[in-house]
């Protein structure tokens, strides 16, 4: 039997789809959704008939609505059909491994686990970096809380690299060998450097700014520790020593980006205030937050 060759039309859409399967790299992604979403988009640009229902269908699940319950977080994605979806993408052994652990980190409910999958999902994102070392050091930078920390105290007036020393200045103390690899690690970054005339370490003034590749991943792993530190600073840290404000409001989307900006100046503030002349004889973490706690209602625009 002979097959009939493919329409104009139906070979348009089929080059959009390898198109955009070739040009975007699911590892850097955060959240399955993100990267599926992203997908489709890619792919609709210039063709506004192509629908959830096709791109399902390309995707090798079933022409339901399915796909569209799932981007719209109305449902997770099975393992089967995430499966089968990296299939469909001809994604390579690392790329599907990495989709795979989003799903389960993206779908896991017990907080344990979305933390085991998500030091999962650093350790295959390190070992991507073959190319640049200074990624990889940046992705461990992020991955534990006290980097920054330690990074900070190296500025006070009486900073000692002496474990003892530190962990009585912490609230949350840390073992003698964490220090000393957290200490390895910044001198690496060019954060710190040992002074010899001053015979201690000092901050060499630098900023960390992670490379698009380790950026995404690095950035959901420092705001994770962060909000860990917030979270054990309520019954840690004396409450003179801290000051923890929550707010639940219903405003438009209009307010919430006057919020954001509002915030964004604060930040500004901060870090100008930080860098004036002082003595420096303490660290302090400051969290700002503004996230949405409801969805859109179904057939609103960008509902996700």
């Amino acid at each position: 039997m002979v097959q009939k060759p493919k329409s104009d039309k139906s070979r348009s859409v089929q080059d959009r789809f390898d198109s955009a399967r070739a040009q975007i790299d699911v590892t850097q992604f955060t959240a399955y959704r993100e990267f599926l979403k992203h997908l489709y988009d890619q792919i609709k640009t210039g063709r506004k008939s192509y629908s959830y229902v096709r791109f399902a269908t390309d995707l090798g699940l079933s022409t339901s609505n399915a796909l569209w319950l799932v981007l719209t977080m109305r449902r997770d994605l099975s393992e089967a059909s995430a499966q089968k979806i990296a299939t469909a993408l001809s994604m390579s052994h690392e790329s599907r491994k990495y989709f795979m652990l989003l799903v389960r980190h993206n779908n896991a409910r017990d907080p344990s686990q979305r933390e085991s999958y998500m030091k999962e999902l650093v350790v295959l994102k390190s070992q991507h970096f073959t190319d640049s070392g200074n990624d990889e050091h940046t992705l461990e930078f992020f991955q534990e809380w006290y980097h920054p920390v330690l990074r900070e105290m190296v500025a006070l007036d009486e900073f000692k690299p002496d474990p003892d020393w530190i962990n009585e200045r912490l609230f949350l103390r840390l073992l003698p060998k964490q220090i000393e690899r957290s200490l390895e690690l910044l001198q690496k970054l060019d954060l710190i450097r040992f002074d010899d005339n001053r015979q201690r370490f000092v901050s060499t003034g630098e900023q960390l700014f992670p490379s698009r590749k380790a950026g995404p991943l690095a950035a959901v792993r420092f705001h994770q520790k962060a909000c860990e530190n917030a979270r054990e600073s309520v019954t840690a840290v004396p409450s003179h020593r801290r000051d923890l404000n929550v707010m639940t409001l219903s405003i438009s989307d209009e307010a919430a980006q006057k919020l954001k900006a509002i915030f964004h100046k604060a930040c500004e503030e901060a870090m100008a205030l930080e860098s004036q002349p002082q003595a420096r004889s303490e660290v302090y973490q400051i969290n700002v937050q503004l996230f949405a706690l409801t969805r859109k209602a179904p057939g609103t625009k960008n509902e996700t």
